[in-house]
């Protein structure tokens, strides 16, 4: 399930199709496979970006991939981080994860200079993968760019924070894990991806849910700082869980943080289940369990980025409003509905069930954000929670990242996705709704004239940002900046058009109520 090492006089001509011309990288030579002769179109599946996480390696920073002689066949996808997964998904699994994905029509061909895509994806950094069918990056790649996308660690195995492991390191800190993957992977992209048409001073970050989350860390990260030049954040989750519905998803990595404990505390609680050791030997101990059993120990591990003051200096909406983030041109926006992709779980008797849940995390500020959600019965609470969660965890977060930009002097654009579902309009505009439309992806795209139209023009803008840090072009709807005295959002519907201040009263409430909390 990963790419194979033959060496060149073993390799045949066809092999699960028409076989690339081998590319030639910094560790050693790659052959992908032809998508499209005519247009140069190929894609090379798992690509090996860093050592195996494994043994001794798990909870520590990845490691560069090492040289290798021969060639490797990337025809194939890798295996998936561990995780658990819902019905009917069979895609293998492995510590052995940290593989990504390259789309291009400009295989060797260095001097082509295309804009870098690169594509972090979301599933509360639990779940996931990077080549989930809808995430085919063949759209970008027919639109003059090269289009990656990465695995990386999930869930305990690549967010675990532990006094132990801290005590391991240099820097006293531990967790994380998973975003150093994806620094690991950026760094593999300055290295080679000239060798398949890229440009590396030229590089978009962009990801979804947790992948936005991901990225605003790595524009908030020093350790990140000159490998990429623009970011797409998409439906950052910012704040917020289903069983706790307010509730920091940023844990201070030795501090409690308002209804949290500390990330190292969290780590200990979880650890328990194995060992009570928090030195060396609990460490040895825990990595010497099949990570099929640190996936099953707690089903859907509670995972956060940690605040540690190394690779995050503080949370990413202090790091932007105080102006020390990444000064590179930056897309921001939400759906429309986001929390209606949580519905299910938004359950609550009487009104005070819902302010209870909330004031373990506002404290005082709790009735003036209840406020904001009126319903008495339970139909009416419930669609007052998925309201909440799209305001709480999504759109007043990501305004205040859109704020923080106003600051710098590269220019920042927001949109908001309105686009429901054709066959079930009640479903509203969810989390995640407009990913296939991003990637050129829809279903029956013959069947849906009008969503296709609207997926080609936001392949489109995207596509344009990552070439100019500008998402405007001819033959698109204007897009206008925005910016302290103006916050102008552009709305993706069948009709595209543009508004101003989105949500602004229950932002500004939010705002109010979360004063100083991330701080220490």
């Amino acid at each position: 399930m990963k790419c194979l090492v033959l060496f060149l006089f073993l390799v045949p001509a066809v092999c699960f199709g028409v076989r690339g011309k081998p590319v030639q990288t910094k560790e050693g030579i790659l052959s992908g496979f032809v998508l499209d002769q005519e247009l140069g179109l190929e894609v090379f599946r798992g690509v090996r970006y860093a050592e195996p996480p494994v043994k001794n390696l798990r909870w520590r920073a990845p490691l560069p991939v090492k040289e290798w002689k021969g060639l490797k066949m990337c025809q194939l996808f890798s295996p998936i981080a561990p995780q658990n997964v819902g019905k009917g998904v069979s895609e293998h699994q492995s510590e052995d994860c940290l593989f990504l994905n390259i789309w291009t029509t400009k295989t060797n061909q260095p001097e082509a200079k295309l804009p870098v895509m690169v594509w972090i994806h979301g599933g509360g950094l639990n779940r996931g993968w990077g080549h989930k069918e809808f995430y085919d990056g063949s759209s970008f790649a027919e639109r003059g760019v090269v289009l990656v996308s990465i695995n990386y660690r999930l869930g305990a195995l690549g967010f675990l924070a532990h006094p132990g492991l801290s005590a391991e390191t240099g820097y006293g800190v531990s967790g994380n894990y998973g975003i150093l993957d994806q620094i690991e992977a950026l760094r593999w992209v300055q290295r080679n991806i000239e060798a398949f048409g890229g440009d590396p001073g030229n590089v978009t970050i962009f990801g979804e849910s947790a992948g936005g989350t991901s990225v605003s860390v790595l524009c908030s990260s020093p350790l990140a700082s000159g490998l990429f030049h623009k970011a797409i954040i998409q439906s950052p989750w910012m704040f917020g869980y289903i069983d706790n519905m307010a509730e920091s998803n940023f844990a201070h990595l030795k501090q409690p943080l308002a209804n949290l404990p500390s990330a190292e505390e969290l780590g200990v609680e979880w650890a328990s289940k194995h060992t009570t050791d928090t030195g060396p030997d609990g460490i040895a101990a825990l990595r010497a369990l099949p990570f099929s059993e640190v996936v099953k120990t707690v089903g859907y591990y509670r995972t956060r980025p940690t605040i540690d003051g190394w690779l995050l200096p503080g949370h990413p909406q202090d790091i932007f409003s105080e102006g020390k983030q990444a000064d590179i041109p930056v897309i921001i926006g939400t759906t429309k509905d986001e929390g209606n992709y949580f519905s299910g779980f938004v359950n609550f008797e009487e009104r005070s069930a819902f302010a209870k849940k909330l004031h373990g995390f506002y404290g005082s500020a709790t009735p003036d954000v209840v406020a904001l959600y009126p319903g008495e019965t339970q139909q009416e609470l419930k669609a007052a929670g998925s309201e909440f969660v799209t305001d709480a965890w999504f759109v007043q977060p990501a305004r205040k990242l859109l704020d923080g930009m106003t600051q710098l002097t590269s220019a920042v654009h927001q949109y908001q996705f309105s686009r429901g579902y054709p066959k079930n309009p009640k479903l509203g505009a969810p989390h995640a709704i407009e990913l296939r439309y991003v990637f050129n992806t829809i279903k029956e795209p013959e069947n849906n004239p009008d969503s296709q139209r609207l997926s080609d023009q936001v392949t489109d803008y995207w596509a344009q940002f990552a070439k100019t840090g500008n998402p405007n072009r001819n033959g698109l709807p204007n897009w206008p900046a925005y910016s302290e005295k103006k916050k102008a959002y552009l709305d993706l519907d069948v009709e595209i058009t543009t508004g101003e201040d989105l949500k602004k009263e229950a932002s500004d409430v939010l705002d109010e109520a979360t004063v100083g909390i991330y701080l220490r």
